[in-house]
């Protein structure tokens, strides 16, 4: 059965460099692949760091994970105008 990868080039997400599931930092993913083992199909990522750095991924894991969305900074931003309304 084929498992889907949740990521796409481009996309902007925290990765472990040290593959420890730990200090995540920002990266971009440069390459969405499926490893082939024994039957199985393991949904990868290469990520490219601010340092140009590449780390190999497992996607079912801790070393890779989705980035905040920045829609929370638009929440935030709407309260002043609501506060506005109201004066």
């Amino acid at each position: 059965m084929a498992k889907t990868n949740p990521y796409k080039l481009g996309d902007r997400v925290l990765a472990s460099r040290a593959q420890d599931g730990a200090n995540h930092e920002e990266a971009t993913v440069v390459d969405v692949y499926s490893l082939l083992m024994s039957g199985d199909e393991i949904p990868m990522v290469v990520v490219e760091f601010s340092d140009e750095k590449r780390a190999w991924l497992k996607v079912e894991g801790p070393d890779v994970m989705q980035k905040p969305e920045e829609a929370d900074d638009d929440a935030e931003e709407a309260e002043p105008g609501e506060a506005e309304d109201d004066g």
